[in-house]
């Protein structure tokens, strides 16, 4: 169930919000117009007209009361609406307003909004892009020379690429990558972040693929990845024709559906990308039941801690994972919770296996050094020196993040400070 609390801190998420409230009403504003607004627990939001349409079809959605025929609606029952359906109805609204707002200030608050909505898909590409060609694309990634870095082109396709339309939901990645034969190439790649088919796709990489062409010069090869629940929805062409003349343009496409019956695999599996698909997976399975849903990603957040990753790696999969598997604020903070008490496992597992090793260690430097001393206080401060050692040999190898190194160093200091000087 979606809850009012939720509605509220989305509301509150988007750039340059503001609220206005009062004993009867919380109306929500960016640039002083308004986009939404709750009253009596019901939340009032913008639509298009196709999308008003199609709404008010909904047995809890009706026409906002003196509002309908600037196509607004209103919502009086949450516990029948999928979470991302609702969270959807809020952007388009807030992206309806903010289109009739001066041009500098509508393009600088819709690149802030694209940003908030795929920066986790642009940053799980941005840290895993080789794994990401080796999961999906292996054949490709074997011809790729990974010995020389990928580099984003992020201008060049923002050069090409227009303004995006309210409702759409894509993450669009431009990557130079170098093939083994030493000849430049560029990735184009798109994902259908929304999770809903957008008949316009063939024809846009199309268009991309002929700009980036006629501009740079530069043959780009263009993929595809569809994260929508229509099974059947395989957009793999584009294709115009007039008199006998054609164009036809292919595209090789990634079906995250279609990893649905290889679960097995996908857990076995130390690619990061595939803590990527079981986010996707459950996600969809969980969009009804959202105790499972909490359960899927306490277990994938879980999962991610015996995976061997850099610290930077985990960060961005739990940023990925948080952002798609959204939740009711109650079970929000049962997630939120438990996360605390796996990081907290996670640094007892560090401090346990340091304290076993250094004590070994340190009683070794403690004998040598009670040897020549006689004292047990060498005994003591060469426990101590020995974990401090050992201590700064797991930061160097990466085992520790900062936090947990200045946490677990701290008291070792302290405790050598206390032992007598000989």
């Amino acid at each position: 169930m979606v809850d009012i609390e939720l509605l509220r801190s989305w509301c509150l998420e988007l750039p340059e919000t503001k609220l206005d409230s009062s004993a009867q009403k919380e109306v929500y504003t960016v640039h002083q117009k308004t986009f939404a607004f709750i009253e009596q627990d019901h939340i009032h939001l913008k639509c298009s007209f196709d999308t008003y349409r199609k709404a008010i079809q909904h047995q809890d959605i009706i026409p906002a009361k003196g509002l309908s025929r600037y196509h607004w609606i209103a919502i009086n029952d949450l516990d029948h609406l999928e979470i991302e359906v609702v969270h959807e109805f809020i952007i388009n609204s807030y992206e309806l307003i903010v289109n009739t707002l001066p041009k500098r200030i509508k393009k600088k608050l819709l690149q802030r909004l694209s940003h908030d909505i795929d920066s986790p898909w642009k940053d799980v590409l941005s840290v895993f892009f080789k794994e990401f060609m080796d999961f999906f694309y292996p054949d490709i990634s074997d011809d790729i020379d990974w010995t020389k870095a990928p580099i984003f082109m992020d201008k060049e396709l923002t050069r090409i690429a227009k303004e995006s339309k309210t409702g759409n939901r894509y993450v669009d990645k431009l990557i130079k990558v170098f093939r083994k034969t030493g000849e430049e190439t560029w990735v184009l790649l798109h994902i259908e972040v929304q999770g809903q088919k957008q008949d316009i796709l063939p024809e846009r990489m199309f268009l991309y693929s002929n700009r980036l062409t006629d501009m740079y010069n530069m043959l780009v090869a263009s993929l595809a990845i569809l994260a929508d629940d229509n099974l059947n929805w395989r957009p793999s062409e584009y294709s115009v024709e007039l008199w006998g003349s054609q164009k036809l343009f292919k595209f090789p496409v990634i079906k995250l559906l279609d990893y649905k019956d290889k679960w097995s695999e996908l857990e076995r599996s130390d690619n990061p990308f595939a803590v990527v698909v079981m986010a996707h997976l459950k996600m969809l399975e969980t969009k009804k039941n959202h105790d499972q849903r909490l359960h899927w990603k306490i277990h994938l957040t879980q999962m991610l801690h015996g995976k061997g990753y850099t610290d930077n790696q985990v960060n961005a999969l739990l940023k990925f994972i948080d952002w798609i598997m959204v939740l009711p604020r109650g079970l929000a903070s049962k997630y939120k919770t438990s996360m605390t008490q796996i990081e907290e496992a996670k640094k007892m597992r560090y401090i346990t296996s340091f304290e076993l090793i250094g004590r070994k260690e340190g009683r070794q430097v403690g004998i040598e050094e009670g040897r020549k001393e006689g004292r047990k206080e060498g005994r003591k401060e060469g426990e101590v020196l020995g974990q401090i050692s050992l201590l700064k040999k797991m930061k160097q190898m990466k085992m520790l993040a900062k936090d947990q190194y200045e946490q677990m160093m701290q008291p070792l200091k302290l405790k050598l400070q206390t032992i007598p000087k000989r």
